[in-house]
């Protein structure tokens, strides 16, 4: 059998496996639906109030009667958060004359939990209230599955990611005609296909075409982005795992870099690499836009597992030498957080534990933790938040 027939017959075969795993996965509905439900505790904290004050608020009928469970415990959607966040004036995120925050989440070392990391973070943050907006950078679309997109609809689609950032296509004129709504309420998707492959291909054309065309190219996606980013509070990036034009284009729109390292000496070795290639391309940039600029750069270690001396000790380097960019929480190697992701789900999707309740509750408190941190540097970036940074907690309502 000649090659191409071989791979012919292994994609046919690969594609009959996705639609199983895919249907396993959702089953029942064909699209993806948000179902997440959660106590009182956990619904006070991402409020920034305690159970005790839902509780009079809902006594009081400030707020209406909460949802209850045959066991009688009060429990709360994410829709309930929005609509609570409302009735007391919680504000969360920018005012309407701020921009969004744009944070990239990078690294050139495949298998650093990056989009994985990225996930969580987005679901974190729209739990929190903010309202995000993913645009997956990788032709690889990780991000867009585990957001459910029909990455197969996105074939013979104009308005994509990759027809807007193509040199040679005109019809995607607008960023704003590539965005999907997810199951989330309050995020957006720039989805991925494969044709961004292409489009790596079509922007580094532009090289043949001088200094002014080199710098457009560069600057894309960052140019795109400016007609949203009064529309959310943050943005996040998922880029490539490479420093072509689609990983300069992301590197030149971001405001913050969020870089995942596992506390594993390869890992580590390569993210020096990573660190000097954005710099060179930092430099390079700067020649056509010397605005580019970050207002935070931090290294989040992944996959940790505390019991092993080997990566314990590797934490303690790494803290030595990021120059105090190192987020203080490293996100724990957990299986609930491997089993969330065959379900093409993050740990704030599900709400029955694939192992224990402790164990799951470990797993996203830790998680909680991490990107508390990352939700400070984010709030730094915004005048009006920046007085708020230095408590973990909004103002108890009465």
């Amino acid at each position: 059998m000649l090659s191409g027939q071989i791979l012919d017959a292994m994609i046919t075969s690969c594609e009959n496996a996705k639609t199983v795993l895919r249907q396993a996965a959702i089953d029942p509905s064909d699209r993806k639906t948000l179902n997440i439900s959660m106590g009182a505790t956990v619904a006070a904290e991402l409020l920034g109030r305690t159970p005790e004050a839902l509780s009079k608020a809902e006594a009081r009928g400030r707020l209406p009667a909460p949802k209850t469970a045959a066991n009688g415990r009060r429990f709360y959607t994410v829709e309930d958060l929005i609509a609570i966040r409302e009735k007391l004036g919680i504000k969360m995120g920018k005012l309407p004359s701020e921009r969004a925050v744009v944070i990239a989440v990078q690294n050139f070392k495949g298998g650093v939990s990056k989009s994985t990391t990225g996930k969580h973070l987005a679901d974190y943050l729209a739990l929190r209230g903010y309202r995000v907006l993913v645009v997956d950078c990788d032709p690889q679309a990780s991000m867009s599955v585990m957001f459910d997109v029909n990455l197969e609809a996105l074939v013979d689609e104009t308005h994509t990611l990759s027809n807007f950032l193509s040199p040679r296509i005109d019809e995607a004129d607008s960023l704003r005609k590539t965005i999907q709504k997810t199951a989330w309420p309050n995020i957006d998707i720039c989805p991925a296909n494969l044709g961004l492959q292409d489009t790596e291909w079509e922007l580094t054309a532009t090289i043949e075409e001088g200094p002014t065309a080199i710098a457009g190219a560069f600057r894309m996606l960052r140019i795109g982005l400016e007609e949203v980013r009064h529309d959310y509070d943050v943005v996040i990036l998922d880029p490539p795992p490479a420093m072509g034009f689609l990983g300069v284009n992301t590197l030149t729109a971001a405001d913050g870099l969020l870089i995942p390292v596992p506390a594993r000496q390869l890992d580590y070795l390569s993210t020096i690499h990573f660190m000097q290639t954005c710099r060179e391309a930092m430099d390079l940039v700067s020649k056509f836009d010397t605005s580019i600029d970050y207002g935070f750069i931090r290294v989040v270690c992944t996959m940790f597992q505390p019991n092993r001396t080997n990566e314990a000790q590797m934490l303690q380097v790494m803290e030595k030498t990021y120059a105090g960019q190192m987020l203080s929480t490293p996100i724990l190697l957990s299986e609930e957080i491997k089993n969330a992701g065959l379900s093409m789900s993050s740990i704030y999707e599900i709400n029955k534990p694939y192992g224990s309740h402790q164990t799951y509750t470990r797993c996203r408190d830790n998680l909680n933790m991490v990107f508390r941190e990352i939700e400070k540097d984010i709030c730094k970036q915004w005048p009006s938040r920046m007085a708020q940074v230095g408590t973990d907690r909004l103002t108890e309502a009465a």
